[in-house]
C-alpha cells in the first residue's frame, strides 16, 4: 500500500485495546523500510519492547516462508533486535533458529554480535 503521510499510516495502528492486528502490523513492518516513516515506526515499536505477543508475531513473520523476501521480514528482524533482552531469553529457541538463517538481513543480530546475554 502507499501512504501519503504518517497520519494516514497511523490510522492503521496495529494494536487496539491490547490486541494486535497482524494485517496492520504487516503494513507497519513493510513501511518501516520506507525512509519516510522509519523514525515514527521505530518510536512506535520501542513502546512495546516488552510485549510478548508482539515478539511472537515478529517471529511469525520472520520464520514463515510465506513472507520470504518481504520487507516485513526485514522489519521483523530489526525490531526483534530491539526487543527487551529478558523477553528474548524466553524466546531463545526462536531467536537461535532465526540466527541460523543464511540470509544475514533475516537475522535479528546479523553477525551474531552481542549474543552472550542469551547464556547469562
Amino acid at each position: 500500500m502507499q501512504f501519503k503521510d504518517w497520519e494516514e499510516l497511523k490510522r492503521l495502528c496495529p494494536i487496539t485495546n491490547g490486541t494486535w492486528n497482524k494485517e496492520f502490523l504487516y503494513e507497519y513492518l513493510v513501511q518501516s523500510c520506507n525512509q519516510n516513516f522509519s523514525k515514527q515506526i521505530e518510536a512506535f515499536f520501542l513502546k512495546y519492547r516488552n510485549d510478548e505477543q508482539l515478539a511472537d508475531l515478529l517471529f511469525s513473520f520472520l520464520l514463515d516462508n510465506d513472507y520470504d523476501g518481504s520487507d516485513s521480514q526485514m522489519g521483523a528482524a530489526y525490531f526483534i533486535s530491539k526487543m527487551d533482552k529478558q523477553l528474548l531469553k524466553g524466546k531463545k529457541e526462536l531467536l537461535l533458529k532465526a540466527q541460523k538463517n543464511e540470509v544475514h538481513w533475516k537475522r535479528p543480530f546479523p553477525h551474531d554480535e552481542h549474543l552472550e546475554w542469551l547464556e547469562k
